[in-house]
């Protein structure tokens, strides 16, 4: 239940950051995907059902912070979730490396499917150059925000009290 609490809070903490970040006109005017990263940082490092709550939430917290309609966060959250989270077995989910190329490949995928959909929906315009350069860019930042993401709540949840016995001890 703590987990949960931390986990909710976390996702609401990591809205308000990603709302109060500036955005980088040098990416294409997006924001850093602090929400993304949350997403597989759960991904990678919970149960299937801890990763659908985490990734629903941050999706729906997504969506409903950006100036686009809902979607394009309740698509490609859970894609980026259920990939993350098959593999995550192989790999070492808490290396550098490892959050860095995540957190790239999150980010990109997360934007490019956010330009599919408001090409497709009619609400922006599509130009290439802008569309790269946005992909590119959130690759960039997710690059840096997973690994940063990953840090604090492993060491929130390390101040968590452990349980100590079971039943009516």
């Amino acid at each position: 239940m703590k987990k949960r609490v931390l986990m909710f809070g976390g996702i609401v903490v990591g809205a308000l950051v990603q709302l109060f970040l500036p955005a980088w006109p040098i990416f294409g005017g997006i924001k850093p995907p602090v929400l993304a990263a949350f997403a597989l940082y759960y991904a990678l490092h919970r149960s299937p059902r801890g990763m659908w709550i985490a990734v629903f939430w941050a999706a729906l917290l997504h969506d409903g912070l950006d100036l686009g309609g809902f979607g394009p966060a309740l698509i490609a959250f859970p894609i980026i979730g259920t990939l993350a989270h098959r593999v995550r077995l192989e790999i070492f989910v808490d290396g550098a490396v490892t959050q860095m190329i995540f957190g790239a490949l999150g980010g990109m995928l997360a934007m490019l499917i956010a330009i599919v959909i408001y090409t497709v929906s009619g609400q922006r315009p599509f130009h290439l150059g802008f569309a790269f350069l946005r992909v590119v860019g959130s690759g960039v930042l997710g690059m840096a925000t997973l690994p940063l993401v990953s840090l604090a709540m492993n060491k929130l949840e390390s101040i968590l009290p452990k349980r100590r016995g079971y039943g009516w001890q």
